[in-house]
C-alpha cells in the first residue's frame, strides 16, 4: 500500500492569510476598543488589506471636499488624497470617505467609526461629516457643497441617493482628527400620548440577582412600572401554564396600581416553547398602536428609555427600533447586530460602554436589525409583515422581521438612550435549540450578498478584504 501524501500546511490553503487574520481578529478586538494596543493593531490588520495599497498617482477626474472649520494641514491633505485615491482605485467607486480621530473633554481622542452616510446621525450632531474623495462629473451635476449644516446634511443626502451604496467605498481608519462635536441634542418629545403595548412572552423562570432567587417576569415588571416615564403603557404577558394563577391576580394588581384599569392582559400558548409563535399571540390580543418586545429577564434603567424609542418610532422612514443592553457586570450584551458571512451576532458585545465607538452612544444609529429582546415598532408594521415567521422559533425571528422591514425601505435604529440590564438567556431553556441558523442563510443568502457578505454599518472593514473587481 502506497504511503497516503501528507497534507498541506494550512497556510497553504488560505491564499488571502492576511484576509484570513483579519476576518478573525479584528471583530474579536472591537472588546477592547479604545485601549491602545488594540486599536493599533487593528490599525496595523486593516492597513494590510489590499484596499489600501498605494497608486502611483491621484485621479486628476477626483477632488479631495473637505469640511468648512475643519483643521487639515496642505500635509495631511496630501496624504488624505494619496489614501483616498488608493481605496477609489481598487474599489472603482464614485465616493469615498474615511473615519477620523475625536477629541474628547479629557483631552485623549477616540476612534470614530462612520461607514456610509447615515441620515439619522447626520442629523444629529453631523457625525457623518467628514473629508469626500469625489468624482468632479459628480460634483458639477450636484453643484457646490453649502456651507450652513441645514442644507449641507440635505445635499449629502442628495449625494447618497445619487450614487448608491455600491459606488460609495469608505476607509475604516482614522486618517484625519475632526474638530470638537457639537452638544448633544435635549431629548425629543414623541408625537401625542398613543397606547405601547408592552409584549412579554414568560416561562416563570427564576435568576439569582444581588444575592436571592428572583421570578424573572416579577423584577421586570417592577423596574418597568416603577421607572420608566412614559405612563400610557398596556401589559400583555404570555405564558404556557407556567405562571400560576396567585401570581398572576399579584401581577395583575401591580399593573393595575401603577397604571389603573384596563392595562393587564394575559394570554396562554398549548404549545411547545416558540418565541414567535407566543410573540404573535400576544400581538394580536394588544390593542396598542405600538408594539414593545420585552424579554422578561431584563430591566430598565433609564426612565425615559420608552419616551426615546417612541419618538425614534414615530418618525418617517423608521421601522424598528431597539436598545442598548448591559450585561449585570456592565459590559455591553446588545449594541446592534450586524450580519458578517451571513452569521449574526452582536456588535460590539462584551465590550465596556465607554468603549463604544463614540458616535454609537452620542445619537441614534442604523443597523441591519436589533434583537426582540428589546425593540419597538408600529402595529401596523407588524400587520403588514405578519409578525414573526413561525419557522424560525427561537433564534434569528426578531432579525428575520428587521431584515424585512428593511426590505420595505425603513430604517432599524439603535437608540443608545435607552438602556436596560439583560439577564440573557435566563428567559428560556437553551437545552434544546433548533439548528436556525441553515435556515437563515436560506432565506437570505441571495439577498444579503452571498457568503461574504459586509455588513453595512458595523463592519465597514471588511470591504476592504474583497478582491478588486
Amino acid at each position: 500500500m502506497k504511503d497516503r501524501p501528507k497534507p498541506a500546511p494550512w497556510w497553504n490553503k488560505c491564499k488571502q492569510p492576511k484576509r484570513v487574520l483579519a476576518e478573525r481578529v479584528v471583530p474579536k478586538l472591537e472588546r477592547w476598543r479604545g485601549e491602545i494596543w488594540a486599536d493599533l493593531l487593528r490599525y496595523c490588520l486593516i492597513r494590510l488589506q489590499p484596499g489600501l495599497r498605494a497608486t502611483k498617482a491621484a485621479n486628476a477626474d477626483f477632488c479631495l471636499l473637505l469640511p468648512p472649520g475643519w483643521p487639515i494641514s496642505k500635509r495631511q491633505q496630501k496624504r488624505l488624497k494619496r489614501l483616498l485615491s488608493a481605496r477609489q482605485h481598487w474599489s472603482n467607486a464614485l465616493v469615498v470617505s474615511c473615519d477620523d480621530w475625536l477629541p474628547q473633554a479629557n483631552g485623549r481622542r477616540a476612534w470614530r467609526q462612520k461607514g456610509l452616510l447615515d441620515p439619522f446621525l447626520d442629523g444629529a450632531i453631523g457625525a457623518a461629516e467628514g473629508p469626500l474623495w469625489l468624482s468632479n462629473a459628480l460634483l458639477q451635476q450636484l453643484g457646490p457643497a453649502p456651507k450652513t449644516a441645514p442644507e449641507r446634511i440635505q445635499w449629502r443626502s442628495q449625494l447618497m441617493a445619487c450614487v448608491g451604496a455600491q459606488k460609495w467605498a469608505h476607509v475604516p481608519l482614522p486618517l484625519v482628527q475632526a474638530p470638537l462635536p457639537s452638544l448633544k441634542p435635549q431629548l425629543a418629545s414623541p408625537k401625542g400620548n398613543p397606547l405601547v403595548s408592552v409584549l412579554i412572552p414568560s416561562g416563570g423562570f427564576c435568576k439569582t440577582i444581588q444575592g436571592r432567587s428572583t421570578l424573572l417576569l416579577r423584577h421586570c415588571l417592577q423596574a418597568l412600572l416603577s421607572r420608566s416615564s412614559y405612563r400610557n403603557l398596556e401589559i400583555v404577558v404570555i405564558d404556557a401554564g407556567e405562571l400560576n394563577q396567585e401570581l398572576l391576580v399579584e401581577l395583575e394588581a401591580l399593573s393595575t396600581a401603577e397604571l389603573g384599569p384596563g392595562r393587564w392582559r394575559h394570554e396562554r400558548s398549548q404549545n411547545p416553547y416558540s418565541y414567535s409563535e407566543r410573540v404573535n399571540k400576544a400581538a394580536a390580543a394588544s390593542k396598542g398602536e405600538w408594539l414593545l418586545q420585552l424579554n422578561d429577564d431584563t430591566e430598565l434603567l433609564e426612565p425615559d428609555s420608552i419616551t426615546s424609542m417612541l419618538e425614534l418610532a414615530q418618525r418617517p422612514g423608521v421601522g424598528v427600533v431597539g436598545a442598548l443592553l448591559l450585561y449585570p457586570n456592565g459590559r455591553v450584551q446588545h449594541a446592534g447586530v450586524a450580519i458578517d458571512n451571513l452569521a449574526p451576532r452582536h456588535a460590539w458585545g462584551g465590550c465596556l460602554p465607554s468603549a463604544l465607538p463614540v458616535d454609537l452612544v452620542t445619537a441614534p444609529r442604523a443597523f441591519q436589525a436589533v434583537t426582540a429582546a428589546v425593540c419597538m415598532c408600529s402595529t401596523a408594521l407588524w400587520q403588514q409583515l405578519s409578525g414573526l415567521k413561525l419557522n424560525l422559533p427561537i433564534n434569528y425571528g426578531d432579525v428575520d422581521f428587521c431584515l424585512r422591514a428593511r426590505e420595505t425601505g425603513l430604517a432599524v435604529l439603535l437608540d443608545p438612550s435607552s438602556r436596560w440590564l439583560h439577564f440573557e438567556s435566563a428567559s428560556r431553556s437553551l437545552d434544546a435549540i433548533p439548528p436556525e441558523l441553515e435556515l437563515f442563510k436560506e432565506l437570505w443568502g441571495s439577498n444579503l450578498g452571498g457568503t461574504w457578505c459586509v455588513d453595512p454599518y458595523a463592519s465597514k472593514w471588511r470591504e476592504l478584504l474583497a478582491q478588486k473587481r
